[in-house]
């Protein structure tokens, strides 16, 4: 198991005698729905299960709210056991893993009502970067259509309301 290095989104790093700071809090909030990561969670038999996300906004250092579809495997997992790791890779050496643990708040948004919000309680952040290479981009999206910028301006509106709450 790796090693902890923040109970928080924000991240200090010592390394030669300096401190990097990393606040994945700002990365998830001044992109919305680019920074696409890969979340995992425990399915009923024990299994790992996986699946590509991208809709995180961050209220604050220790919480996240996610928007995903209400009818995944992974948000069958959260509404079963809340168990959630959030690993996550963008420019700028950015390699994180984001324990924790998610409620459901949401079971149907306005916006969509085949998408959810799932609140994250950050438990701790592990550092994933290899000594050997530097993290220069993420995986990268474009929307496919007006209609999906439009899906994601209302989702990610609605998803901020609702941290707001």
């Amino acid at each position: 198991m790796s090693r902890s290095v923040s109970d928080t989104l924000v991240v200090r790093i010592a390394h030669k005698g300096e401190e990097k700071v990393f606040d994945l809090r700002k990365i998830f909030n001044d992109n919305p729905n680019r920074v696409i990561s890969t979340v995992g969670t425990v399915n009923e038999d024990g299994s790992p299960n996986t699946a590509p996300m991208s809709f995180f906004y961050c209220p604050d250092e220790r919480t996240i709210v996610a928007g995903m579809v209400g009818a995944s495997q992974t948000a069958s997992n959260i509404r079963r056991d809340g168990r959630v790791i959030i690993e996550v890779l963008f420019g700028g050496d950015v390699a994180f893993g984001i324990r924790g643990r998610g409620v459901v708040i949401a079971e149907s948004l306005t916006s969509n009502e085949a998408t959810m919000a799932v609140k994250i309680e950050v438990d701790s952040v592990k550092r994933d970067t290899s000594p050997a290479q530097v993290i220069t981009s993420g995986p990268l999206c474009t929307p496919r259509s007006d209609r999906a910028v439009e899906y994601e301006k209302a989702v990610w509106k609605e998803l901020v309301g609702i941290a707001s709450r």
